[in-house]
């Protein structure tokens, strides 16, 4: 090869690199600067995990699956080069919430987490706590109301627990699930966690006509143990999502339950029939994308 086409291929090499870069920041930017909001119910099997985007670059994910499964879900609506999650809510320590976070630690940078801070002597709870420890990612235990401001018209409000749990052992850990409404506007999110009716119930009471929301993430899975006839009135949403797996041996989603949801007619969307469930909103208007 001569010195002038070894030259050349330098050049070539070189401005195609610069190519690249220009493209990745072009497309970085794209993606971190949406006019819209973007809730994703990640299909991740027998458990619960939802990405949240928002129109001023937050990203925000409750719950993290049952395994290591959800970083390809993630990696499904998150470009390859953003490692980055302002906000890691641990709804309650049970596994099929919580185990992939694990993994989801390893692998992205988070700015704050939340979590109940139940005593939950597991070896996934354990690790999960390490993790923390590990990246000296900044903890808030929630044992009172919290509103997070996100921006103009944006608002993340933890409803549940507001009473303190912290280091409790509890026989039922779903009672103590963190509960959180996600305000886009004239649009409203409930994301329950694993919440039974008595939670349910305690909500109801503090709230009232304050829980009414387009869409609701009904509690536990579709089971009868949740989403009692009072708590959907109360909520009186659009669509109500199920996150669940597919042939799973508890049963879920109880026939009870979307008995229920018909009677009350209450449209459902199920993950384990429509795979990730992205729903798109503008402050005016929610659909499914």
């Amino acid at each position: 090869m001569t010195l002038k086409r070894y030259q050349q291929i330098i050049v070539l090499l070189t401005g195609l690199t610069l190519v690249i870069i220009v493209l990745t920041f072009i497309l970085y930017w794209q993606a971190r600067n949406k006019p819209n909001v973007e809730v994703v119910f990640l299909d991740v099997g027998q458990g619960d995990s939802i990405l949240i985007k928002t129109k001023y670059n937050q990203q925000i994910l409750i719950d993290g699956g049952p395994d290591a499964n959800v970083l390809g879900r993630l990696g499904r609506h998150l470009p390859f080069y953003d490692k980055d999650l302002d906000l890691v809510i641990a709804t309650h320590p049970d596994a099929d919430h919580i185990a992939g976070l694990v993994d989801v630690l390893k692998r992205y940078r988070v700015g704050l987490m939340l979590e109940p801070g139940l005593a939950h002597p597991t070896g996934i709870y354990q690790a999960l706590q390490q993790e923390i420890a590990k990246k000296s990612i900044t903890q808030h235990l929630v044992a009172s109301r919290q509103i997070y401001d996100l921006g103009d018209n944006l608002f993340l409000d933890v409803l549940y627990p507001d009473t303190s749990f912290v280091g409790q052992d509890l026989e039922d850990a779903n009672s103590a699930s963190i509960v959180v409404r996600l305000t886009d506007g004239q649009i409203d999110y409930l994301f329950t966690g694993d919440a039974p009716i008595e939670t349910e119930d305690k909500i109801a009471a503090l709230y009232g006509s304050g829980l009414d929301s387009e869409i609701l993430k009904l509690g536990h899975h579709g089971s009868k143990t949740s989403s009692s006839e009072p708590f959907l009135e109360a909520v009186a949403p659009e669509a109500a999502v199920i996150s669940v797996g597919r042939d799973n041996r508890y049963g879920h989603p109880s026939l009870t339950i979307l008995n229920r949801l018909k009677k009350l007619q209450i449209p459902v969307l199920r993950t384990d029939e429509l795979g990730d469930i992205k729903l798109r909103s503008d402050g005016e208007y929610v659909e499914l994308k």
